[in-house]
């Protein structure tokens, strides 16, 4: 899954996320948004009726550890202001040229 920098204009917030879902064969890897610490994760989330008993139980916030205010991330709107934010330059995790000079 492609991640990149985003950053928000207004406020200044700067993360490094994802956007959408990418879809496994019994879990899907989404970009979700805490909107009660205002964080921005990569979350495994299992599908229903999925076998693997280990991703069968909702994400939990990485920050605030609770599960009750995860949503998906639209990949625009910054958690902090609520203003678009702006993705810049590509995906940060591709391997980059090498350079002779």
């Amino acid at each position: 899954m492609a991640r990149y920098k985003f950053v928000c204009r207004s406020c200044k917030f700067e993360c490094i996320s994802s956007i959408g879902r990418e879809v496994g064969l019994h879990s899907s890897r989404v970009a979700m948004v805490c909107k009660s610490c205002s964080t921005i994760d990569a979350y495994t989330v299992a599908h229903p009726g999925s076998i693997n008993t280990e991703i069968s139980r909702a994400p939990v916030c990485t920050s605030c550890h609770s599960s009750n205010h995860l949503s998906e991330w639209d990949g625009l709107t910054c958690p902090h202001c609520n203003t678009s934010m702006r993705a810049l330059g590509g995906d940060v995790d591709a391997e980059k040229p090498f350079k002779y000079w």
